[in-house]
């Protein structure tokens, strides 16, 4: 089983942080990444993996997937 892991980017260094996740699916990896990324000042974006495969990209200021834009 691979792990998810995240790495973090900041405009000044491509990989300001990476950081293994406790997660058991994509969702979750995804949410405890952004959490992650709120760690490190100045964050841009983040990306998240299972192993080698790309599980998806959080940027900052972008609303999460699955939620409402507008009320």
């Amino acid at each position: 089983m691979d792990c998810f892991y995240c790495i973090v980017s900041t405009a000044e260094d491509a990989v300001a942080d990476l950081c293994v996740l406790d997660a058991g699916d994509d969702r979750t990896a995804l949410d405890r990444a952004r959490a992650v990324a709120e760690g490190v000042p100045g964050w841009e974006r983040v990306g998240v993996y299972a192993g080698e495969r790309v599980v998806g990209r959080v940027e900052r200021g972008a609303a999460p997937q699955g939620w409402p834009l507008a009320a």
